[in-house]
């Protein structure tokens, strides 16, 4: 997994990525610059894919971040294909003579 390329986006993944913080021995120091970064540091924590390896010190789980990806795209998929069919039944409404 660690071979491949990131595609992770955001402030907070980036610095983690960036130090190389993937696992706990690798872990940083962390503070959160202002309430919004706070607000996403937070989420992320609460995810599981920002885990604290000792107090202070913080690294970026990436077999959290993609099965929290796999569970988005799980409940993505099916919406839209419920979604997609729904509109279409909808538009065949509009042109019956």
């Amino acid at each position: 997994m660690e071979t491949r390329p990131h595609r992770i986006r955001g402030t907070i993944p980036g610095l983690f990525l960036a130090q190389h913080a993937i696992h706990a021995e690798d872990a940083i120091a962390f503070v959160p610059r202002d309430p919004r970064e706070q607000s996403a540091f937070n989420r992320l924590r609460a995810r599981g894919i920002v885990r604290q390896a000792a107090t202070g010190r913080f690294y970026f789980s990436l077999k959290a971040h993609y099965a929290a990806a796999e569970r988005r795209r799980r409940f993505a998929v099916p919406t839209a294909i419920i979604g997609s069919v729904l509109l279409a039944w909808i538009a065949t409404l509009f042109f019956r003579g």
